[in-house]
């Protein structure tokens, strides 16, 4: 059996993207990706992010804009 990564983050966040046109919230991801750290569920919504073009002003996980 193979251990999930980021990359099954950004497939779920885009396939649930796509079938319900809204993103989903850290806390669904939380609880589908309990096995993996936080840091690792970050890199899967980052890489969701920048596909769909939230990143373009620098938007963190968070939703915070840097300074």
């Amino acid at each position: 059996m193979s251990r999930r990564n980021y990359w099954h983050v950004y497939n779920w966040l885009r396939r649930h993207y796509i079938a319900t046109g809204a993103v989903a919230e850290r806390m669904d991801l939380l609880e589908e990706f309990a096995e993996l750290e936080s840091g690792e569920i970050d890199e899967g919504i980052a890489e969701f992010e920048l596909a769909i073009g939230k990143r373009k002003r620098e938007v963190v996980p968070d939703g915070k804009e840097h300074t």
